[in-house]
């Protein structure tokens, strides 16, 4: 992890300029990070010049927009536009998009936040790529469902606080495996239902107990079931 400051990389200088600002805590700041690490190869937005936005990439419940910021930063010339959105904008996005801009002067020209509500069907463009870091309770389905109603082209959600998602998902699963594997059948389900396939990841669980990533990408071989 201390990789992550040493030299004159841009991810040194990155993560030192958001250590200097205490732009986001150390649980939040090593998250986003991992999440980043193992989504950025798996998202694209629709490559098709009938999308309405073919080179965005929306990150649902963005909160400090951290996630949204290390893909302004490193993945510039995959998204032409970054969008993050969340009902309310804290303050702590100030820092984060103040520490990247001062490294990577174009993330203001390509990272935008706008105060909308998660649930809003109309929020997402066409075709887009969409992440959600720890969208809890249903907030992570909710997340799925308006992502398949754009069309999203892949997606990364990683689940936080299970209780409620869990509970469509077989008792017999979650006597077995658990609540939050159960719950993550569930919702693996109901992508391939929409249209996606599926895969898992993980981050580091010493960063947290809620580290499981599912990446779905639109199947175009077939139409929505």
């Amino acid at each position: 992890m201390d990789d992550l400051f040493r030299g004159e990389t841009l991810q040194a200088r990155f993560s030192r300029a958001l250590a200097i600002r205490r732009a986001v805590d150390r649980k939040e700041f090593f998250e986003a990070w991992e999440f980043f690490a193992r989504s950025r190869g798996s998202l694209q937005s629709c490559p098709s010049s009938s999308c309405s936005a073919h080179s965005t990439l929306v990150d649902l419940a963005g909160g400090h927009g951290l996630v949204a910021a290390l893909f302004a930063v490193f993945e510039h010339k995959r998204f032409e536009t970054i969008l993050v959105l969340d009902a309310k904008i804290p303050k702590s996005f100030g820092a984060v998009f103040d520490a990247a801009t001062e490294v990577a002067p174009w993330v203001a020209q390509n990272l935008d936040y706008q105060e909308r509500f998660v649930d809003d069907e109309t929020a997402l463009p066409d075709g887009c790529a969409v992440t959600c870091l720890h969208g809890c309770n249903t907030l992570t389905d909710t997340a799925i469902r308006i992502s398949a109603r754009a069309r999203a082209n892949t997606l990364a959600v990683m689940p936080c606080c299970y209780a409620q998602t869990a509970e469509g998902a077989p008792i017999a699963l979650r006597r077995s495996l658990g609540v939050s594997v159960a719950a993550d059948i569930h919702r693996t389900y109901e992508l391939e239902r929409l249209g996606y396939t599926v895969n898992w990841r993980s981050i580091p669980s010493q960063i947290t107990p809620m580290n499981r990533l599912l990446l779905g990408r639109k199947d175009t071989s077939s139409a929505l079931r």
